[in-house]
């Protein structure tokens, strides 16, 4: 495809598509898929998407990326319903809704709890509305009284049950910096260092620095055959939440989040087509061979961040492969090793990724 300025693609393509097919008109808020006719595809709304979609508008406003007042209407109804209709009295937020706004599973997920804590950070950033921050308080009070893990952390769940992963943590730790960036209260600071000890004392493994993404209620490292899953795109995206960590509060993590970039870079590039896959096992062999687009975005910003260029633009390059469709602004989801891509929908969670990556690299000199 023809080269595009990746803001210019954004503002043009991307953000007047959305605004006109991807709010929901039914209960408000944001829909969950459109198809590559982009057209809505029915199905029940999930907090995360939500949550996702607020920081989606709230970033391209900042950019400047289309209407600005329409983007930050579209973000107050995604508030609105993230507020009124997922919000659970324990604290916690409900997995999802139906499409009438019914309470559908009600599972509190870790993950979701996450992106909820981010969404109301990203509310309150367009709207400094004590309630936000009242509610985002309250949540973090669920999670320490009903999901604390002895060794630190939080539990997910899974089918009812608990289980222990670093994915969560990392957007919780997201959510947390993000809060910090917005409101000068000092437990959002508290709850972003203590993931961050949690994950440079467990979730990375010290002789190979890979970040493991599955654990025992010990936070020991889950293995099969001697050996344990890492993402290339969670390295890329620890090493960038780290960076923004170092920002805001001035601790010095330049040698473990170039050595995550690092390792991404070195294990999990594709150097044929030129994108992260998607698992790698410890030792570096490559477990899954398909190459999500998120990966990418992940990689665009840590790069960014690190000020290495050329990852960067060669990052950039090959994310605008995925987005080769024939209703522009929108993309393609997976690339299998085959060299085609998924038929699947096109999930507007994914716009969160997208955002994020122009936004970051649009801080490189033109």
């Amino acid at each position: 495809m023809k080269k595009i300025d990746p803001q210019q693609w954004l503002a043009e393509s991307v953000i007047p598509l959305w605004l006109k097919k991807g709010l929901d008109t039914t209960v408000g808020g944001f829909v969950e898929n459109l198809s590559h006719d982009a057209e809505f595809i029915p199905g029940p709304r999930r907090c995360m998407v939500q949550a996702r979609q607020i920081y989606s508008m709230a970033v391209a406003a900042r950019l400047k990326a289309g209407d600005s007042e329409a983007l930050r209407l579209a973000a107050a109804e995604g508030s609105a319903l993230l507020m009124n209709r997922f919000s659970c009295g324990d604290g916690s937020f409900r997995y999802s809704i139906t499409e009438t706004g019914a309470p559908l599973d009600e599972t509190p997920d870790l993950y979701g709890q996450a992106f909820a804590l981010f969404g109301l950070a990203e509310s309150f950033s367009l709207q400094p509305d004590p309630a936000f921050r009242e509610r985002a308080k309250k949540l973090v009070a669920y999670l320490r009284r009903e999901r604390s893990v002895k060794g630190g952390g939080f539990t997910e769940i899974e089918n009812g049950k608990p289980v222990y992963r670093s994915n969560p943590h990392m957007h919780l730790f997201e959510a947390a910096l993000a809060w910090q960036e917005y409101d000068p209260a000092p437990e959002w600071q508290a709850l972003a260092g203590e993931i961050l000890e949690l994950c440079l004392t467990r979730f990375i493994e010290p002789a190979s620095g890979a970040l493991a993404e599955y654990f025992t209620d010990s936070w020991e490292r889950e293995t099969e055959g001697g050996r344990f899953i890492y993402e290339p795109g969670h390295l890329c995206e620890w090493s960038w939440l780290m960076g923004r960590y170092q920002q805001l509060c001035g601790r010095n993590l330049e040698t473990v989040r170039k050595r995550l970039f690092d390792l991404s870079e070195k294990t999990g590039l594709d150097s044929a087509r030129g994108v992260l896959i998607d698992q790698v096992w410890s030792g570096g062999a490559s477990k899954l061979r398909s190459a999500r687009f998120w990966p990418q975005c992940e990689r665009i910003k840590a790069a960014s961040q690190l000020g290495r260029a050329e990852e960067a633009r060669a990052g950039m390059a090959a994310l605008f492969r995925y987005f080769d469709t024939k209703v522009p602004g929108l993309w393609n989801d997976t690339w299998d090793e085959n060299g085609t891509f998924r038929m699947q929908p096109v999930k507007s969670s994914s716009l969160y990724h997208i955002i994020g990556a122009i936004s970051e690299f649009a801080k490189f000199p033109k």
